[in-house]
């Protein structure tokens, strides 16, 4: 039996053909569809090409694709209530599982409409799909990274002790992009570091290629003008939100890098690819921050402590030869001058090995100062105010009391010497002395004179000899009972 909708319009010009309204076709789609589908519900699985919210409703463009060729397309539709429950099911995932670009697994019960034509009104979405099929690509790709050596390569690039030229990707707004960059410049320290951003999205999977060309501008950027680092941030998100990370793509260009990238992705404990080739992964983007800082603050540390081991090691030095004169001016004191005249020759060579050993101490000193010196100009620049300020003081304190040191040292040496002068021969003579000797050997005691002997007597103009006529002792002062 025809129904009303399927009566023919117009006969007159054509007995034989029979013309139907729109609408009875329509209804005619809508009937068979729901005679052989009505009810059923049906697991599909699409790629997200567009979506859009239209008051509690969401609406999705479904494709199919394969070598870059369409072979279908569809409307889906998430009607309020359910949209409602979905959200719910997803959690944090819900964004991300809709994105454009996201293939998702869902059921769906097949609907026409004599207006909007046919649609797919979506009941639920397997994220466990999602997720598995997510993890699959993550342990493949991990495992192409490892064939091709690029796990470890921009780990064995060289970071400056003080790293000042820092290059940030991200997207600016986001919260790991604002706490990065505050946490950098609100350090205790006071440091200023140079910070140029590139900004490229860090969600979804439409991300890949803006973060590889941020990437590729970075290593161009390396080649005009220092850059010690590329620092690459996102905060923390959805398991699905941070798949971006694990994108083979991504990962290589990475490990490829000729200047050291650090990453900060997600929370602590969020984990991606980028973070394996990466050259140093901290957990969050303010530490990122903090681990930059605190690299300054060690070496700052580390260049304190070597100038201060160099001062000890001059103090203990000089001390040591300072000591040592000491006891020569009290050996000068204590003993006879007959006896300080058999030692001036052990004088003279202990006062000059001091000279000499001060002087080695000094120029060994010296020569850290350089080495410590070339350390402290590569990375001061980076250092605030304040600390620079500090390490040239030290520096010049520790020359200045070096120098005062030696200069001491060697005012020292020459009373010494002085002194010495004033007890050798020369001077003895000079005051009207003379000395006499017997083959060459002073006599020191009159026993050691016989009659008979020729001596040899020495004046300041010049010697003569003499025979020995006869021995004669001073007598001894009787002392009074």
């Amino acid at each position: 039996m025809t129904t009303p909708a399927q009566t023919p319009t117009d006969r007159s010009s054509n007995p034989e053909r029979t013309v139907y309204p729109l609408s009875g076709m329509t209804a005619a789609v809508e009937r068979m569809l729901d005679e052989r589908a009505g009810g059923r519900l049906f697991w599909v699985r699409a790629e997200i090409s567009q979506r859009s919210f239209s008051g509690k409703h969401c609406y999705l463009d479904l494709v199919e694709e394969e070598g870059g060729r369409r072979l279908a397309q569809l409307r889906g539709t998430i009607w309020g209530s359910r949209l409602a429950i979905i959200r719910k099911e997803l959690g944090a995932e819900f964004d991300e599982v809709l994105n454009p670009g996201r293939e998702i697994v869902f059921s769906a019960h097949m609907s026409f409409h004599a207006v909007y034509g046919f649609s797919l009104n979506i009941q639920s979405i397997d994220l466990d799909v999602l997720l598995g099929e997510m993890e699959r690509r993550r342990k493949e790709t991990f495992e192409a990274l490892q064939r091709e050596g690029a796990i470890g390569r921009n780990g064995r690039l060289s970071l400056e002790a003080v790293p000042q030229r820092i290059v940030l990707i991200g997207s600016p707004g986001t919260a790991g992009h604002t706490d990065f960059l505050a946490h950098l410049r609100n350090n205790p320290y006071g440091y200023a570091l140079d910070v140029g951003c590139l900004d490229a999205p860090v969600q979804g999977v439409q991300a890949v290629g803006p973060l590889v060309a941020a990437l590729h501008e970075a290593g161009r950027a390396a080649l005009r003008t220092p850059v010690d680092a590329v620092v690459l941030v996102r905060g923390g998100g959805a398991k699905l939100d941070l798949d971006v990370f694990n994108d083979l793509t991504l990962c290589r260009t990475i490990a490829a890098m000729e200047v050291p990238v650090i990453t900060g992705i997600g929370h602590e404990t969020d984990a991606t690819l980028v973070d394996f080739v990466a050259h140093t992964h901290c957990k969050t983007p303010t530490a990122v921050a903090d681990w930059l800082i605190e690299r300054i603050a060690a070496f700052e540390s580390d260049l304190g402590r070597e100038g201060r081991a160099v001062a000890a090691e001059c103090r203990a030095q000089l001390s040591e030869q300072s000591g040592w004169l000491q006891g020569m001016e009290a050996l000068l004191a204590e003993r006879p001058l007959s006896f300080l005249r058999l030692q001036r020759g052990a004088l003279y060579s202990g006062a000059n090995g001091v000279v000499r050993r001060t002087r080695e101490a000094m120029s060994d000193a010296r020569s850290e100062l350089v080495r410590v010196g070339a350390e402290w100009k590569a990375g001061v620049a980076g250092l605030s105010p304040k600390w620079r300020t500090a390490l040239e003081e030290v520096e010049g304190g520790i020359q200045r009391e070096a120098m005062r040191q030696l200069v001491q040292q060697e005012e020292r040496m020459t009373a010494m010497r002085s002194t010495l002068e004033l007890l050798g021969p020369g001077a003895t003579l000079k005051r009207g002395f003379s000395i006499t000797r017997v083959e060459g050997k002073a006599i020191r005691e009159l026993n050691a004179l016989k009659p008979g002997m020729e001596v040899e007597t020495e004046l300041e103009s010049g010697t003569f000899l003499s025979e020995v006529k006869e021995v004669r002792s001073t007598p001894t002062p009787r002392q009074e009972d």
